[in-house]
């Protein structure tokens, strides 16, 4: 098969992202050809992939590398939606695959002879929580692209039916097990804990640091609060330490460092959130708000908003060595579900059925 993905944005380093550029590797090594097709200000991928890319212009014109000093397009995300369609009219494929609102829309509407599939990998309007113009527009973007009529694959089964998405087929997100594995902890008398710093309110990095706090007043320099991703504002708070790791290894690095990893998030309990199943990966001690595959037998649940629930979670895992390597085994064995190339294959069911 020939499967082209559409991107309006960048290859960030969201883990969103990853998945995408996985999902493209392990199918051309099933023997299928992938394309990405993205504008051509954007940067290469972050994370490595096969697939080839290709880049275009505001007129549609296509080339094999970026150019970070071309004009933006005058009409931004609507302007290149625009010309990504104008390219799908005239390209040949057995699949093309959206995986954001932007790009919803231009497979749609595209004449491609091609099965169109939506991959959706979060209930999109509610990140865009905000009440300026700019928001509301995407906002209302990401409703009406689950109403286009589109093939959705939704990526837990929460989304299967849940607002505006209705669905009957999903697909986890993969993990890298060669990558994300334990590695001998090293002992240094310290308790660290970490958490991924971005400052959406929705991600609740704020309860993190706000109990961190607390833990901090009570067990001095014996506790650290490494962040990932952190947002510069942070940088001066006692005891916080900022860290940003380039690729998956030192990420992976970055989750075996830790003594447990705090997920503080507010919104879509029931989803998968990438950072819980890749310390559960490395068998470190996850203190989550839901988000799968987490249950009280292999993580510590805490409530959204809950400060001093985290800090009381942080004191269980201290105090009862034992529990805690009980769960942390089973949440092992739990996270297996989400092995590359097996969502990889399940995708490829579901493309050829």
């Amino acid at each position: 098969m020939r499967i082209i993905i559409p991107l309006v944005g960048t290859f960030g380093k969201a883990g969103g992202w990853r998945v995408i550029s996985e999902l493209a590797n392990h199918w051309i090594d099933a023997g299928h050809e992938v394309v990405f097709f993205s504008h051509i200000k954007s940067e290469g991928p972050y994370f490595p992939t096969k697939a080839k890319t290709f880049y275009f212009d505001n007129s549609g014109k296509l080339f094999d590398s970026f150019n970070a000093i071309h004009p933006k397009n005058f009409l931004g995300p609507f302007g290149i939606r625009r010309t990504l369609r104008k390219i799908l009219d005239n390209e040949k494929a057995d699949v093309v695959l959206a995986t954001h609102c932007l790009t919803a829309q231009p497979v749609k509407y595209s004449t491609i002879k091609a099965k169109k599939f939506y991959y959706v990998q979060a209930y999109e309007p509610e990140y865009y929580y905000k009440n300026d113009i700019k928001s509301r527009v995407y906002k209302q973007i990401s409703i009406n692209s689950y109403h286009l009529g589109l093939d959705i694959i939704v990526n837990a089964p929460m989304y299967l039916n849940y607002k505006d998405i209705k669905a009957d087929k999903f697909v986890f997100p993969g993990v890298d097990f060669s990558i994300f594995k334990p590695e001998e902890k090293k002992k240094n008398g310290k308790i660290i804990l970490g958490t991924i710093g971005r400052l959406e309110a929705y991600k609740g990095t704020s309860y993190v640091v706000d109990a961190f706090r607390l833990l901090r007043q009570e067990l001095g320099e014996k506790v650290e609060l490494h962040i990932a991703f952190g947002d510069e504002s942070l940088k001066n708070e006692d005891g916080v330490v900022l860290i940003v790791p380039q690729g998956d290894r030192e990420l992976a690095e970055y989750y075996n460092s830790l003594s447990m990893y705090i997920c503080g998030g507010l919104v879509q309990l029931d989803a998968v959130h990438y950072p819980v199943i890749e310390s559960m990966a490395c068998k470190i001690p996850v203190i989550t708000t839901g988000y799968l595959p987490s249950s009280d037998e292999n993580s510590w649940k805490v409530p959204i908003k809950n400060t001093d629930a985290i800090k009381a979670k942080v004191y269980e895992i201290l105090e009862d060595g034992v529990a805690a390597n009980k769960k942390v085994e089973r949440a092992f064995l739990d996270v297996q579900q989400f092995e590359n190339k097996t969502v990889a294959e399940k995708m490829l069911n579901y493309f050829q059925d």
